[in-house]
């Protein structure tokens, strides 16, 4: 085998030299607020001629930092990439911040599922014999720990329970008669 020959020569051509322009065009162009990975690999993928596309396991690839022929490329798509989430990221969390937005939820819940460092994994409340209610809440990354460490040091106002009054009670009555009813 010839030791002259580049890696680009010794097997397909690096596609991320053509993909990365046409990525950017879609970043620029698409209103990526509920974009997934998928949607944006064939976005991308329709813009390029059949034999520059990637297919999904190259993106995913490419993702996780395996891009040996151009690091310097490679770095920019990480960089792309990343740019792509902090504008999903913000245009969500506008809408969801917007006064004048009585729906909040929707942008919240959409958050939520597509940024795992915005998701509270699991939230559950117990009450004991002492009739005292206990919140677990279980963090699923540091940052989380630490956004629920400083809702939890925060000062806090203690509701008493009120108790309601009890109505009278109804006496039963016999259901056991032969009642004729127009059924």
């Amino acid at each position: 085998m010839n030791d002259n020959l580049n890696k680009n020569e010794k097997g397909r051509p690096f596609k991320m030299k053509v993909w990365l322009p046409a990525l950017k065009a879609v970043l620029d162009n698409e209103d990526l607020r509920y974009l997934t990975d998928n949607e944006l690999l064939f976005l991308v993928n329709r813009l390029l001629p059949k034999n520059e596309r990637i297919n999904k396991r190259t993106f995913i690839n490419w993702k996780g930092g395996k891009f040996a022929p151009d690091e310097e490329i490679g770095e920019e798509f990480l960089e792309l990439m990343e740019y792509a989430h902090i504008r999903q990221k913000q245009a969500l969390g506008q809408k969801m911040l917007d006064e004048n937005n009585m729906t909040w939820t929707k942008y919240a819940w959409l958050l939520e599922r597509k940024f795992s460092d915005l998701n509270l994994k699991h939230i559950s409340e117990h009450t004991n014999k002492n009739e005292q209610t206990t919140i677990n809440i279980i963090a699923s990354s540091d940052e989380q720990k630490k956004l629920i460490e400083s809702i939890m040091n925060t000062e806090f106002i203690e509701i008493k329970p009120e108790a309601l009054p009890i109505k009278k009670e109804v006496e039963p009555t016999d259901n056991n008669e032969d009642d004729e009813l127009p059924f």
